[in-house]
């Protein structure tokens, strides 16, 4: 594990691991946008007219300040009144502009989330797989944040530092020309020691976000597992997990942190480069370049015509360029943070779901016929769990598969229901492949239950509606008669109204797959499968269930999975696996027990020998 962690490091930070073009990111984030288009273009609007205010107060000041040379006191409250009331303006606008790039950073991140959300109930197990659980809570979540973060800083800079720059180096070129060419020499170095500096950190905040999927999947394990880390007594081991995690956060941090800290350093050495290099070269333009020539009672100043309030306004225009730069240093910044967050999310968006429809797929499922025609499959393509699974079954059967852990009964199950795709042959449902069903036509025909289901938070109502969303009472309750549910829930105090907790904690084990069964039960499916899903349930609990399906639900195929051969002895028909998915042997239980020593060998462990005479 140490070796792939050192290896993923070193691929990281010579730049081997997947990277996503800059053109394709932004292309995909910008559809992102969405309906807010308009609160961008308002800002852009409100952050150009802000802009363009301070400049022309900055260019206004040097009026003012030829009337406080000249004791002009009309002039003086004239000029401070035109300069103030456009500060004012020039606020009103700032706040405008912050509210409309915050209403379009917080719908950007919205709708963000809600693409992926929405992308990742697309996705087959296999596509969940790739990403794990834990990374994709991180990149819907702190990802997200840090694009839209940058997305706001974005808005409320992509027209003021460019448009501030740009207008006043143009009237330093016009009042000074003679200085502004510092600006030619400072403003190309600058941007090149951030490019620098943002090309240094970018492979390690890769490293850092991928490192987060872990600290996160480290939480939710032992959050999950809480019961047993205190029952081994393990917290020692986790914290030391934990700790070690998070420490390579937090190295990784620092050396972002010690690179980018060069960066304000290096704004400041500028300005004040800038600040005095102009001082020096405006005062001697000033004091020793201007010549004052008294021709016939009319003073002539020099070309340059250069002044102390001419100076005092390319300082606020040096001033303006330069935090200007400032800003865009800040900003590059956070998108070189944000950066790796926007390849993240781009994955998950990108990501083409495994199992999707094929163009006019057939809708309904005539009959709850099952084929396994010659299936190969394995979730490694170079290691098959099932192989040539070659069995057929009649609708209204019912099917036991019974096998030690390992002989890949779920994986075989999964088939039906199309969470998977085979490798090789196929599988038919009512004489059609499961490839070329509507794959919602076909999940509302196979039922699956599982021995770990889950219960949503909300009533046991809500859930039991998972089933069928405008089911009656009588329907559920007819349900969960067949699951044999009805019982302990009529002893709950607000019955259907009782509040599942998250998870479902709030139930025993045995009453939540009896209410799982209920709600596959709901959909009136075609198939139904039960995966071990009755195995916190006490044997006559479980012979219950299965006299109540044979009753009521004579034309489902029933699938059952289980560890006890009790649970699947009076199946019309049994699969007998073993470990690498094959087929040991299949027939009824007298057959079995006549001809396969792998089922006799359970049977005789479970329940003894009895009297069964193999020889009948």
């Amino acid at each position: 594990m140490a070796k792939e962690k050192k290896e993923k490091v070193r691929k990281t930070l010579t730049g081997e691991i997947r990277k996503y073009s800059i053109k394709h990111v932004l292309g995909t984030l910008a559809h992102q946008i969405k309906t807010f288009k308009r609160d961008v273009a308002l800002t852009w609007i409100c952050v150009f007219l802000e802009s363009g205010l301070e400049i022309l107060i900055a260019f206004f000041i040097q009026f003012l300040l030829q009337r406080v040379r000249n004791n002009d006191l009309n002039g003086i409250i004239t000029w401070a009144a035109i300069i103030a009331l456009m500060a004012i303006a020039a606020a009103g606008f700032g706040i405008l502009a912050g509210y409309w790039a915050s209403s379009a950073s917080a719908g950007f991140g919205r709708n963000l989330r809600q693409s992926m959300f929405e992308k990742v109930q697309t996705y087959s197990f296999k596509n969940i797989d790739k990403f794990s659980p834990a990374s994709i809570v991180t990149r819907t979540t702190t990802d997200v944040s840090n694009v839209q973060f940058a997305f706001m800083m974005i808005c409320r800079t992509v027209v003021r530092a460019p448009f501030m720059m740009i207008f006043a180096l143009i009237m330093c070129f016009i009042m000074a020309p003679g200085l502004a060419w510092i600006f030619l020499v400072i403003i190309p170095v600058l941007l090149f020691l951030l490019m620098f500096i943002a090309s240094k950190v970018h492979k390690r905040f890769v490293l850092i976000f991928n490192t987060y999927d872990e600290l996160n999947e480290s939480v939710e394990e032992d959050v999950d597992g809480i019961r047993v880390v205190k029952s081994f007594d393990r917290k020692g081991y986790h914290i030391g997990h934990f700790n070690k995690v998070s420490d390579f956060i937090y190295r990784n941090y620092v050396q972002n942190e010690k690179i980018l800290s060069f960066n304000n350093p290096i704004m400041n050495l500028a300005i004040f480069a800038a600040m005095i290099l102009i001082s020096i070269l405006g005062a001697t333009i000033i004091t020793q370049n201007v010549e004052v020539t008294q021709i016939e009672g009319v003073i002539s100043a020099s070309p340059l015509n250069l002044g102390v309030e001419s100076l005092s306004s390319l300082f606020t225009y040096v001033m303006i360029i330069l935090m200007s730069l400032m800003m865009v240093s800040m900003v590059y910044v956070m998108i070189t943070i944000a950066r790796n967050s926007a390849e993240r999310i781009v994955e998950i968006l990108d990501e083409d779901p495994d199992i999707k429809n094929k163009d006019n797929p057939v809708m309904e499922v005539k009959n709850g016929d099952v084929d396994f025609n010659h299936v190969y499959f394995g979730y490694n393509p170079n290691k098959y769990v099932l192989e040539d699974i070659d069995v057929h079954f009649k609708q209204g059967e019912t099917i036991g598969i019974i096998g030690p852990t390992g002989s890949s009964k779920t994986s075989l199950v999964s088939l039906m229901a199309r969470l998977y795709d085979v490798n090789e042959g196929e599988v038919k449902i009512g004489g059609v492949n499961v490839k070329d069903y509507d794959i919602q036509t076909l999940r509302d025909s196979v039922a699956v239950v599982l021995q770990k289901n889950v219960l949503f938070t909300g009533t046991i109502r809500d859930n039991l509606k998972w089933g069928k969303e405008d089911a009656s009472d009588e329907e559920i309750w007819a349900a969960c008669d067949i699951a044999q549910a009805s019982e302990f829930l009529h002893n709950f105090p607000k019955g259907l109204d009782t509040n599942v907790v998250e998870g479902g904690s709030n139930v025993s084990g045995g009453q939540k797959q009896r209410l799982c069964i209920a709600r596959a039960l709901l959909k009136d499916p075609r198939i139904l499968i039960l995966d071990d899903s009755t195995s916190a349930c006490d044997t006559h609990t479980d012979a219950l269930i299965r006299e109540g399906l044979s009753k009521t639900k004579p034309d489902v195929t029933k699938f059952i999975i289980a560890q006890r051969v009790l649970s699947i002895k009076d199946c019309d028909t049994i699969l007998v696996l073993e470990a690498g998915g094959k087929i040991v042997d299949i027939g009824n239980n007298d057959e079995l027990m006549k001809r396969c020593s792998v089922y006799r060998e359970l049977y005789e462990s479970q329940l003894g020998g009895g009297d069964f005479d193999v020889n009948e």
